[in-house]
């Protein structure tokens, strides 16, 4: 299948022999109409929290068919227009449980979803104008990398993350600090390398506002993701000459500079 995508700056022809089509996105409705919600208000905000940036709804509720636990890559496609690429270790989940069904907590600072908040307003925004919305995925391995190979080529409007084009690579210029740069964990791998601490301890909020978009579900519930290892995120901390020290899952972590000539550090393991 080749798809034929109206951009902005013109016609781009993307092969997606890859992308299966795996429905069309239909919120609930009744009599015609869409069943609209605001969820905020049935939460009982004994602890006074706010309401971040997308969670004064309306929202609407829709799911995806639920033998897609699988991980990979999806663009929701509205007329045509890839308006937004993603990534997910399990796409129904991702959905049926993310975007298309959003719980009052998810709308309140600090653990609140805004992402899922956010893409929910913009599909029922889409849907209550008239517009066709088709989901497309790819099951694949490499899914970050895939996804950001995506987002740099076509720079879908809802991503909040632009791809950053690969710069020419100046001589003698190291190559894993240029390979980096265009993961979209770069801009945490930039304030640590102009950071002149020792140890830094650094909020998820201050994280998340440092990269410009919200941290994944994994890196609140697994320290797993956070380890010193080889993937793209701890490229970007170990790329800057940093490691990971100490983790507290949903409130902060404490990254620690790495002396010159000391091996890296996998966190719970042994230098190597």
């Amino acid at each position: 299948m080749v798809l034929i995508l109206q951009l902005r700056r013109g016609r781009l022809e993307l092969d997606l022999k890859q992308f299966l089509y795996v429905c069309d996105i239909l919120p609930d409705q009744e009599n015609g109409n869409i069943n609209e919600f605001s969820p905020q208000s049935r939460y009982h905000n004994k602890k006074g929290l706010e309401l971040h940036n997308y969670g004064n709804g309306s929202f609407c509720k829709f799911k995806i068919p639920n033998d897609y636990q699988k991980a990979g890559v999806y663009i929701i496609v509205v007329d045509g227009l890839p308006k937004y690429v993603g990534e997910s270790e399990n796409l129904s989940t991702r959905f049926n449980a993310g975007y298309g069904n959003i719980s009052p907590r998810n709308c309140y600072t600090p653990r609140g979803q805004q992402t899922n908040c956010r893409i929910n307003r913009l599909i029922l925004e889409s849907i209550k104008k008239g517009n066709k919305i088709k989901l497309l995925f790819q099951e694949t391995n490499n899914r970050v990398r895939l996804e950001e190979q995506l987002i740099q080529e076509i720079n879908p409007e809802w991503n909040r993350t632009q791809g950053t084009k690969r710069p020419p690579r100046r001589k003698n210029q190291d190559i894993r600090i240029s390979n980096s740069s265009e993961s979209k964990y770069y801009k945490l791998q930039k304030y640590l390398q102009d950071s002149t601490k020792t140890e830094e301890l650094l909020k998820y909020s201050e994280i998340e506002d440092i990269l410009g978009f919200e941290l994944p579900r994994s890196a609140y519930e697994y320290k797993a993701w956070w380890s010193n290892g080889s993937h793209t995120q701890a490229n970007a901390w170990l790329d800057a000459g940093w490691k990971v020290k100490s983790v507290k899952l949903t409130e902060s972590v404490t990254f620690i500079k790495i002396p010159r000539n000391f091996g890296t550090v996998v966190m719970g393991g042994k230098k190597k």
